[in-house]
């Protein structure tokens, strides 16, 4: 049986191009809906987002479809934005998160703050964070997805360099934080394990962290961090809430 000459086209159509049956950036797809994720950023403004109330807001900006940190004034003086957080706090979630580091070999410093605790300006204290930093940072404890305070490196590099998106997906579930990049896992944490302030459960002292991560609040912000003068882009920024 033939078909239809329009129905014939939108078949080879998507044969051709799969991603048209994809959602934008900023949107959800068809499966992401049925399995309850959630858009944060919309794609044209900070609506459900809020600063930390002490620094600079102007200073993340919506450009293009992504949230990005930027300079402004007459001179090129760098000024902490301070840290963006989501205006609601989250539990347990599955987060994904685009995002998009200068091109090598421009050096940045930004995170995924988990749970902050209390007030913002305690995100130092009572937050965990997943690192970002330049792609041609060696891995280590100081590179994209490790655990910031230097408490645990991951096991492998995944990041993309040259101005690429990246692709986070965090499971924060309870005790457990697990860390997809561009669809490889490359960290973990359990909460549980760290019983002692500062440090690591093998008895190795991390630094500035000042709560046994057992003790962290298991609810709070989603934070996203720029320390440093280059700027750096996130996107499709979707959350699924867990149990």
């Amino acid at each position: 049986m033939k078909l239809p000459f329009f129905r014939w086209l939108l078949v080879v159509g998507l044969a051709i191009c799969p991603a048209a049956v994809q959602a934008a950036d900023n949107e959800l797809t068809a499966q992401e809906k049925a399995d309850g994720y959630v858009l944060l950023f919309n794609g044209s403004d900070l609506d459900g987002f809020r600063p930390c109330s002490t620094l600079h807001y102007s200073k993340w900006i919506v450009e293009d479809g992504a949230i990005r940190t930027c300079l402004f004034g007459g001179r090129a003086k760098y000024v902490p934005p301070g840290h963006l957080y989501t205006a609601k706090d989250y539990g347990n979630y599955v987060l994904k998160v685009d995002v998009r580091l200068p091109p090598a070999p421009k050096e940045t410093h930004s995170g995924i703050i988990l749970r902050v605790g209390g007030t913002p300006p305690d995100a130092e204290a009572a937050g965990l964070e997943v690192d970002i930093y330049g792609a041609g940072r060696r891995l280590g404890l100081s590179c994209t997805g490790s655990f910031r305070h230097e408490l645990r490196a991951p096991s492998k590099s995944a990041v993309k360099t040259d101005g690429d998106w990246n692709s986070f997906v965090i499971t924060v579930n309870g005790n457990r934080i697990d860390v997809e990049l561009n669809g490889e896992k490359i960290n973990q944490l359990d909460l549980d394990e760290w019983t002692t302030a500062g440090k690591r459960p093998d008895g190795t002292v991390q630094r500035l962290t000042k709560l046994a991560l057992k003790d962290m609040p298991r609810t709070g912000r989603i934070g996203f961090r720029d320390d440093h003068g280059s700027p750096i882009w996130y996107r499709n920024i979707k959350l699924k809430p867990l149990p």
